[in-house]
């Protein structure tokens, strides 16, 4: 085995002078290893690389790789008394007690034909 101390430790030395064209290529969407593939002459490892990417770019990797934030349960339409709709939330189901309470629930077939009903005649017109 050989001695590690006897290797140059140039990696940060070598990354730091690629570091906006690194960030610029990873905004691109193009992946680590595919920009360490293109630097043949960098002496150091794919994880050392990987390890400065974290370091040095990672606002870059976290708005890339960002997912949308869900967007909320729409809420339902429910009828008033006095005919007009009105939103009422939807309850998110976080557990299986809120689960079974849903499932509890009674379910008016003939309000919910008679809602999709007036939608499907409002949007033909």
């Amino acid at each position: 085995m050989s001695d590690w101390r006897k290797q140059p430790r140039q990696g940060r030395s070598q990354f730091l002078p690629r570091l906006d064209e690194i960030k610029s290529r990873l905004s691109l969407g193009e992946t680590q290893k595919m920009i360490f593939e293109s630097y043949p002459d960098l002496e150091m490892s794919y994880p050392q690389f990987t390890r400065y990417v974290k370091k040095y770019c990672l606002s870059e990797i976290e708005r890339v790789t960002k997912v949308p934030p869900v967007s909320k349960a729409e809420p339902e339409q429910t009828k008033s008394s006095d005919g007009r709709a009105v939103e009422q939330p939807r309850k998110a189901i976080r557990n299986p007690g809120d689960l079974k309470k849903l499932r509890s629930q009674s379910i008016d077939l003939e309000e919910i034909q008679n809602s999709a009903g007036e939608e499907d005649e409002s949007s033909n017109s």
